[in-house]
């Protein structure tokens, strides 16, 4: 499903900033994607509305031409049968090529008004009102979902209704006024789900993200007592690696995600940082932690949090944001000349609710950036300023 590991977590972003005002959302699979891309259709894309020509065009049709496949069971083997729909399977190019033919897809949610995410062959539908218009919103979606249904049978793709997604998000006290859950598409009825799996994230109507957290603690211990097994058999640093690469990838994984939450959702991940940092050093569990966090060099999970968003308010003043990101948040700039109009600050929203307003990464991610001092702010490059805001962070954590 996800074929920019850098980029996940940063389109996660946007869910949650997005999803936080009586929304509706609709997850859209496909089936078999990759495999049914017609060559023709592709190519003609490629070149009329994409302007390949010449030596690349003539590259790309050598690229997809004269693929065969065939059957291999034991030492018996089929006649090799040409491809003649497809995108090699695990290639690189293979979705840069599936985003470029389903390039207009884009254009026909647009036409509904909706927004819309497109991650390789996935594809996620929003559009959000208050409670008392949400029906309109429903019929707004059916229709969006039909034309979209109609623009894959005209590209030879097909809609995979067993797992596209519908989930409502908002505030509990709006979620209890809407009675509409389902959308029906064709014959189809769709359900709207409690909570859904996006990019490998748990999100739930809420957007509590307890099933989420739930999730990842669970994966993590499992991995943890895996690694117990064999501590006694390896090395310092191959554990640190183990650890990092099965348990921590885990706990940084879109963690983002987490600011803002209650203090005792992110203790429940702490727990399972503090238990990895026992493990490597093989420490029992009545030993104080925060000697083995200093020790490891971590960085405990509410800074962790912190790291991330501040690493967004860097890459919004060097402007390699997605636009996504970018387009919520403002540079401060103030009414008169003062000391501060050359700090490099981004302007706090003023917010409504704290459940939800700040939480959103217009909120959050200024706020986190702006108590940074200017030293760190004005860092000359990426590597300088992550160095910096991680030994700021430490002190932070341990002083």
């Amino acid at each position: 499903m996800s074929w920019r590991k850098k980029e996940l977590w940063k389109t996660n972003l946007k869910t949650v900033s997005a999803l936080v005002s009586r929304r509706q959302s609709s997850l859209l699979d496909l089936s078999a994607a990759f495999d049914t891309i017609d060559h023709d259709v592709l190519l003609k894309r490629l070149q009329f509305t994409f302007g390949i020509a010449d030596k690349a065009f003539q590259w790309f049709v050598s690229y997809l031409s004269e693929r065969f496949q065939r059957v291999q069971i034991g030492q018996k083997e089929s006649s090799p049968v040409p491809l003649k729909h497809g995108v090699p399977q695990g290639s690189v190019l293979g979705p840069v090529l599936f985003t470029l033919y389903t390039q207009d897809l884009s254009d026909v949610i647009s036409r509904h008004g909706c927004e819309h995410h497109k991650y390789a062959d996935d594809t996620q539908i929003e559009d959000s009102a208050p409670p008392s218009d949400f029906p309109k919103v429903v019929k707004n979606t059916e229709r969006c979902i039909e034309s979209v249904k109609d623009w894959m049978i005209d590209n030879k793709l097909k809609l995979n209704d067993s797992k596209t997604e519908v989930m409502l998000s908002g505030s509990r006290h709006a979620l209890n006024q809407i009675d509409c859950t389902s959308l029906t598409i064709g014959d189809t009825q769709i359900v709207s789900q409690t909570a859904v799996k996006d990019l490998g994230v748990d999100l739930d109507s809420a957007l509590t993200m307890q099933k989420h957290i739930s999730f990842v603690c669970k994966c993590a211990f499992f991995e943890l007592r895996k690694i117990s097994s064999v501590r006694s058999f390896l090395t310092l640093q191959a554990t640190v690696q183990l650890v990092s690469s099965l348990t921590l990838s885990r706990l940084d994984y879109c963690n983002s995600l987490l600011a803002g939450l209650p203090t005792e959702e992110l203790d429940r991940l702490q727990r399972v940082q503090n238990c990895a940092a026992k493990l490597i050093l093989q420490k029992s569990k009545k030993d104080h932690v925060t000697p083995l966090l200093t020790t490891l060099h971590w960085l405990p999970m509410k800074y962790r949090i912190e790291y991330k968003l501040a690493l967004l308010g860097y890459r919004c003043f060097e402007k390699s944001l997605p636009p996504y990101l970018s387009h919520s948040l403002s540079i401060y700039e103030p009414s008169r000349s003062l000391r501060s109009s050359s700090e490099k600050l981004l302007r706090i929203p003023k917010t409504r609710t704290k459940t939800f307003g700040e939480r959103t990464f217009r909120y959050q991610i200024p706020t986190v950036w702006n108590s940074l001092p200017s030293s760190i702010r004005d860092s000359s490059s990426l590597s300088s300023f992550k160095t910096q805001l991680k030994t700021y962070l430490f002190r932070k954590a341990f002083a």
